[in-house]
């Protein structure tokens, strides 16, 4: 069974392959400008590289936010057209879950922050027990002072907002706060794929996706 994951959640877009839990094709590139013109051209290139035939892929899976709303909107679009043109059904993921299961049996409680402007963040909790990840706090838009409110015990914070806010934490947290190189910020497509595969039953029809941006974006806002 082959999965393909997608993530163009932040200015970084990537791609994987997995077939049957096993990593057979990845790509990560800036993803700043020209979101749509890089994104399907790549997707492409991998697939013909790797002699992966579009058909062959069983389901898709996107990380659907939080995160930059252009990103998202491009990762979505670009997943609902595959699934049309395929038939096949796509599983969405939290992009805060994926960074955390980037730190398999971490003893620490795990921070995923990404920046969301206007002094806000998109933030969650999460800690390992045992071979899974455990939610402790869902996915949201809140400001520093709220998020540091949320942590009574040591714990890793990563993502561009752990970066943007690292004095700040290092300040009110003290040693409480464990803070990563920006190179493990990014959400990993392989671990899109990953955590899909353990929710196939979640898979839902193209017509059901939806960005999750948990607040509304600056033309929702200005028009109403």
């Amino acid at each position: 069974m082959r999965i393909l994951g997608i993530d163009t959640s932040t200015k970084f877009a990537g791609i994987a392959v997995l077939e049957d839990g096993k990593l057979i094709a990845q790509s990560t590139m800036q993803f700043m400008a020209g979101h749509s013109e890089k994104l399907l051209p790549e997707i492409a290139h991998v697939l013909e590289i790797m002699k992966i035939p579009i058909e062959t892929i069983d389901y898709y899976a996107i990380t659907a936010g939080p995160g930059s709303f252009t990103g998202l909107r491009v990762g979505v679009s670009t997943v609902k057209g595959f699934c049309f043109m395929t038939q096949k059904k796509v599983i969405p993921v939290s992009t805060l879950e994926v960074i955390a299961w980037s730190f398999p049996y971490c003893k620490y409680q795990i921070c995923p922050i990404l920046d969301a402007r206007k002094s806000e963040v998109f933030a969650a909790l999460f800690k390992w027990t045992e071979t899974q990840i455990q939610r402790i706090k869902e996915d949201s838009v809140i400001n520093l002072e709220a998020l540091i409110q949320w942590i009574k015990e040591e714990t890793v914070f990563i993502g561009s907002g752990a970066e943007l806010y690292k004095e700040k934490l290092i300040e009110k947290l003290g040693n409480k706060a464990i803070l990563l190189p920006q190179v493990y910020s990014l959400p990993d497509p392989a671990i899109v794929a990953f955590v899909a595969l353990q929710r196939l039953k979640e898979a839902i029809h193209a017509k059901d996706l939806k960005p999750v941006y948990l607040r509304k974006s600056e033309a929702e806002i200005k028009f109403g």
